[in-house]
């Protein structure tokens, strides 16, 4: 049984990344009843969480129902396992004396406005993970770019810097990085010429 339990207000944040979720925690997505489709994205990330992700339709309409129902299963996960650590992902202050209540009974429970604030060990392991890697070529493409004080003149030159650059990379990754560098507006192309707005 997963010891953290994460509570998705979904009407209320349309934007989460199940994909960042804790393989030791499960999840609760809470919807309403005139939410007809489910966004894509988030359906695909659900996918791999398999039984640990449970969806609650909600069973009526009205002014604050679909709070209630988080309630209602907030209280429920505590009384079964008074041990685990639950994070309500809403922007929602409603939930805010309910939290305060349970911390008062001695319960770990939190309301929070995004995934990282619900599993902040995991975000610190990240950014501490992220610290220790290098720099990605994208950025370090466009770092060498703006030292150069021979940039190329045209795309066929830019595409040779990349490859002398990035040697290790496959073309197909080289050539990738470079549209990218036209897709962010940060290489123009005018007619052959390109203009730099580094």
């Amino acid at each position: 049984m997963n010891d953290r339990v994460l509570l998705v207000d979904l009407e209320n944040v349309q934007t989460v990344n199940l994909a960042k979720v804790p393989e030791d925690a499960e999840v609760m997505v809470f919807y309403g009843l005139t939410q007809k489709k489910l966004p894509e994205e988030l359906v695909v990330q659900a996918q791999p969480l398999g039984s640990r992700l449970q969806w609650i339709k909600i069973a009526g309409q009205g002014p604050n129902a679909l709070d209630f129902h988080i309630a209602y299963y907030l209280g429920k996960t505590l009384t079964e396992r008074p041990q685990a650590h639950c994070a309500v992902l809403s922007k929602d202050k409603g939930f805010d004396p309910l939290i305060r209540h349970l911390h008062g009974l001695g319960h770990v429970c939190r309301r929070v406005a995004s995934l990282k604030d619900a599993f902040p060990a995991q975000a610190a392991q990240e950014a501490k993970a992220a610290a220790a890697t290098p720099p990605d070529d994208y950025a370090r493409l466009v770092t060498l770019l703006r030292k150069d004080k021979a940039r190329p003149i045209k795309r066929k030159g830019l595409e040779a810097k990349a490859k002398s650059w990035f040697p290790k990379l496959g073309s197909a990754e080289q050539l990738e990085l470079v549209q990218r560098l036209f897709d962010e507006k940060l290489v123009a192309e005018a007619g052959t010429a390109l203009t730099f707005r580094l």
